[in-house]
């Protein structure tokens, strides 16, 4: 199994996945290895084995699950609002540590569900002092409900990216979710 995108390859073999870069995005891969590595701790990455700069590879754990697309599609509502809360979570901790992800607007190839939920991709991630996961993931669960959220809400959030507007900003998603 192959999967191929702009900067790089990927090769599955066995229960590991192997990104080779393009020689032409060596800086993508080193944006991949510092996030991969960071955020190992928190179990929502693949788990790093390895990885060679001579050749831009990066050895990881293949994660067999389904896009978040497909999720989505063939889960129940309940499995889907749950795993959707555990995802802007996740979004609200990147945003708290200042890094932004990017793709979380449209994660459908970024967010694989399995036994867990784990975000790929971090080859465009950056540090900002204003990020917006959660906004951006956010904007793909009202795309997805055909609602509009809190403007309100989502400013007192950008402004303070504190706890309590993290909060009030979920609490109001997914009120409008079950409704």
């Amino acid at each position: 199994m192959n999967f191929k995108g702009k900067h790089s390859e990927v090769y599955v073999e066995g229960n590991r996945a192997i990104k080779v870069f393009k020689p032409e995005f060596k800086y993508n891969f080193w944006k991949e290895v510092r996030y991969l590595t960071i955020l190992q701790t928190k179990g929502f990455v693949p788990k790093l084995f390895n990885f060679n700069p001579n050749d831009l590879t990066i050895e990881m754990e293949f994660v067999d699950g389904l896009m978040i697309k497909d999720f989505i599609k063939e889960k129940e509502f309940n499995e889907v609002v749950e795993v959707l809360r555990r995802c802007l979570d996740l979004c609200f901790y990147l945003d708290r540590m200042r890094v932004q992800k990017e793709e979380m607007n449209h994660p459908d190839k970024h967010i694989i569900v399995a036994d867990r939920v784990v975000f790929i991709d971090f080859e465009r991630a950056y540090e900002t002092a204003n990020p917006s996961n959660v906004t951006q993931f956010l904007q793909f669960v009202y795309k997805i409900l055909h609602k509009k959220p809190s403007l309100d809400l989502i400013r007192e959030y950008k402004m303070e990216f504190s706890l309590k507007s993290y909060l009030r900003l979920k609490n109001a998603t997914f009120k409008v979710m079950s409704t």
